[in-house]
């Protein structure tokens, strides 16, 4: 248990802040240890004046040896010497016998103890420190006192520990402190998410919940709420992927039955092209071709629905007789919209034809829907020879495409507005023109008009 506990966020934050409080107590100890030393050598200096002037003041024998052992026994000093009136006196106790005497002077104005001093006094307990201190009575001139080395090493070694552990229960109040207040503000909203967070991949699809820490202001706020835009965002891609896969189940069996009605119209339409009249012959020519390309998308979409990709039939093409073609097709339905095919005649492309009419027949009737209730409509095709590519562009003189479409015009379901259209068009031809090698781009859109440009392999 209190291994799990330390390993986790928040005991490994509740030891950190003790140790840190213990490293910033062992910086100020020295400072602090130092002036101890230097208070302690004061205080007895205190208690050896008034010593002194008390022994003044009792003459009877008694009351002295009974003050002297009281003093010698409170402030572990051994010898008290003063000078009156020039006149030098030995108040307490006799020199010992030993050269080991370090003197100190701590009057004002002499500088104050070394860190050196004070790391000496945890270690030296042998001798004497001769300790010279301004008297605290006027009549006095001057005030030494001798004082064992050992008596300043165990009142430092009490002191040490009492530090110690005063530290320790600092560090551990500050430590219990600053780790509650961090729970509370960011442990335990992390513990939240982290819930969530497993939730949601256990099931994206539950409904949202409204989170504990969605209306804060700082950075836990910030990512409570990146978080439920992330699972609106999933969610709402689910739903749409549901929708598409439910859809392309739809479309399948559409086409399955489509293509079967197709193949009988297949039938009629190559009786009509053998017929004897030329006319009749011609239209079932047409007729054949529009039923061959229908049968071709159908059987296009049963294989993408398969997981097989459909393969362009790559081959040399009069690029001008198929976007006659696909503009004749395609504009029955829109009478007024002049259409200019400026293409020449003997520029070829290497292309899938089918492929490569489908994309105009796209691009035309886009560019139709868009120009039905205009006066003077007109869509334009051009086509030029770049070396190894073949540049075609078909513009129109239409209002042009909303800002907003303009960036995800190629997404599908993607619309420019008005009814019946379903947003894949373009998304088709783009898919068509890189099965050929190709690419397919808007070249631009405003108030005057569309321009889409189609690139193909040269021959």
């Amino acid at each position: 248990m209190i291994r799990k506990f330390i390993s986790g966020l928040s005991g490994q934050l509740l030891v950190l802040t003790i140790i840190f409080v213990l490293l910033a107590e062992l910086v100020i100890f020295f400072p602090s240890a130092s002036s101890f030393r230097k208070d302690w050598f004061k205080e007895r200096a205190m208690s050896a004046g008034h010593l002194a002037f008390a022994l003044n003041a009792a003459p009877e024998s008694y009351n002295r040896m009974m003050l002297s052992e009281t003093f010698m026994k409170d402030t572990s000093i051994s010898m008290v010497k003063t000078t009156v009136d020039g006149e030098s006196q030995l108040v307490l106790g006799t020199p010992p016998d030993t050269s080991n005497i370090e003197t100190i002077d701590i009057r004002d104005g002499q500088p104050g103890l070394q860190l050196g001093t004070t790391l000496s006094a945890f270690t030296e307990k042998d001798g004497y420190f001769r300790v010279i201190a301004n008297p605290p009575e006027g009549k006095i001139q001057s005030l030494e006192y001798l004082v064992p080395k050992s008596a300043l090493q165990r009142a430092m070694e009490q002191y040490c520990h009492n530090i110690l552990g005063l530290s320790i229960l600092i560090a551990i109040i500050t430590g219990a402190l600053l780790y509650s207040v961090l729970r509370f503000l960011i442990i335990k909203p992390l513990h939240c998410l982290s819930d969530d967070i497993a939730e949601f991949e256990e099931d994206p699809t539950a409904p949202l919940k409204i989170k504990r820490t969605h209306d804060r202001k700082d950075e836990i706020g910030d990512l409570s709420r990146a978080f439920t835009e992330m699972q609106a965002g999933v969610q709402s891609s689910l739903e749409q992927r549901k929708r598409l896969a439910d859809l392309g189940l739809a479309v399948s069996k559409i086409n399955h039955d489509l293509r079967n009605v197709l193949t009988s119209a297949q039938l009629v339409s190559d009786r009509l092209a053998m017929d004897k009249d030329e006319r009749v012959a011609k239209m079932g020519e047409r007729l054949v071709r529009a039923v061959d390309r229908g049968v071709r998308i159908a059987e296009g979409v049963l294989e993408y629905g398969s997981e097989k990709e459909e393969v362009a039939d790559l081959e040399a093409i009069n690029l001008a007789d198929i976007v006659s073609e696909a503009a004749v097709d395609t504009l029955r339905r829109y009478p007024g919209v002049t259409f200019e095919n400026q293409i020449d005649p003997k520029l070829a492309a290497k292309a899938d034809a089918d492929h490569t009419y489908r994309i105009f027949q796209n691009l035309i009737r886009n560019a139709a829907q868009a120009l039905k209730d205009r006066p003077n409509a007109q869509v334009t095709v051009k086509a030029r020879n770049g070396g190894d590519k073949v540049v075609a562009t078909l513009s129109d003189n239409g209002p042009g495409l909303p800002d907003k479409v303009r960036e995800t015009i190629f997404t599908p379901f993607t619309t420019g507005g008005g009814r019946g259209r379903t947003g894949l068009g373009l998304t088709i031809s783009r898919e068509l023109a890189e099965a050929q090698g190709g690419d397919i781009s808007l070249l631009g859109s405003d108030g005057n008009g569309t321009a889409f440009e189609l690139i193909l392999q040269a021959i």
